[in-house]
């Protein structure tokens, strides 16, 4: 049988609030008193119930989040950062990947609001936009659980986000500094996102055309295998091209293997740049140019505006409007794209 609050103070001569404050580490407790009872606790193994506790002081010290893909290590390493950050101020980061698969999306949420989560953090949206009219953002809303964005879309969230637009400009620019003008996209949505706009933005500042037949997108997410086999089919369709740039590192990292294969050499052949600076990214042979998303500092961002929201209360935040944090991207120059040739 479990022991209770009351059983404690019993055998620790105190009451029940003294208890309670020695449980959460309130004021108002002689250092002797609240001694004895701490060992009092140790010695019967006593173990709080959360959940009541958590119904009583309406919080659970919990943070859910949802994902995309933990097999990304961009994705992977912002969790470390958020995890270790949430740790740091008292919460627990519970996290839902969902594979790309709306249905586990809208299923983690509303495990997330049963579980009575302190806030969420909401990586990406697999709709074209985050609408607010459908049943999860309803239910969040209803619940007025404070919720931060990686995703743009939804503007009735506070969003903490790179500017991705900036940054593939950057990217394609850099090529286009080398001399490139056939320069394939390969990666990101079926609808053309920012990464794709600064690809196309590139083009326009510096008065080129894109070649459409060069625009590979995925239905589903960019990864090692869809760079992999999309460039095998841009090399098999007998496409023309000098250089591609890559919606993130793994699908370049698919990129080389399917030019390796076919026997054409980076960057001699085909210059790559890729887009969010993994560890693997400086390690791979020739080293990969890249643009580096600042990882650790929007993961601080994104923890400090969630709690930060939290300790507002749920009646403060309907009454301010969303924030919007935004990050420069930085290009990293490597072997990939071919600069050392050039000098």
């Amino acid at each position: 049988m479990k022991l209770t609050i009351k059983e404690v103070a019993q055998q620790a001569g105190v009451s029940i609030a003294t208890v309670s404050r020695v449980l959460n580490n309130k004021d108002r407790v002689k250092s002797s008193t609240r001694q004895k009872v701490k060992e009092m606790i140790h010695k019967l193994n006593f173990q709080p119930d959360l959940n009541a506790r958590n119904m009583i002081k309406k919080e659970s010290k919990t943070i859910g989040m949802v994902i995309p893909e933990l097999s990304n290590e961009y994705w992977s390493h912002l969790v470390d950062v958020l995890q270790e950050n949430f740790w740091d101020n008292g919460y627990m980061l519970i996290v839902g990947s969902t594979d790309r698969n709306l249905d586990k999306e809208q299923a983690f949420i509303k495990s997330f609001i049963e579980r009575r989560v302190d806030g969420i953090i909401f990586g990406s949206s697999l709709t074209p936009r985050a609408d607010t009219d459908n049943e999860t953002f309803k239910l969040i809303k209803q619940y007025g659980i404070p919720i931060v964005s990686l995703d743009p879309k939804n503007r009735e969230m506070s969003c903490v986000l790179g500017d991705h637009l900036q940054g593939a400009t950057d990217g394609v620019e850099h090529l286009i500094r080398l001399g490139h003008r056939s320069i394939a996209f390969i990666g990101g949505p079926t609808a053309p996102d920012s990464r794709e706009l600064g690809f196309r933005n590139a083009f326009m500042l510096n008065n080129l055309i894109v070649d459409e037949s060069l625009i590979r997108r995925s239905d589903s997410s960019s990864t090692f295998q869809f760079g992999y086999q999309t460039t095998i089919q841009l090399i098999n369709d007998g496409a023309e091209f000098t250089s591609i740039f890559c919606y993130n590192d793994a699908t370049a990292f698919g990129v080389f293997k399917a030019l390796e294969e076919k026997g054409m050499r980076v960057p001699e052949d085909v210059a790559i740049v890729g887009y969010d600076d993994v560890q693997m990214a400086g390690l791979f042979k020739p080293a990969l140019t890249t643009v580096r998303q600042p990882i650790i500092e929007v993961g601080q961002a994104l923890a400090k505006l969630l709690i930060d929201t939290i300790e507002m209360g749920s009646t403060s935040i309907q009454k301010v409007p969303p924030k919007s944090i935004s990050f420069k991207m930085q290009l990293i120059v490597r072997d990939s794209c071919g600069s050392q040739l050039k000098s």
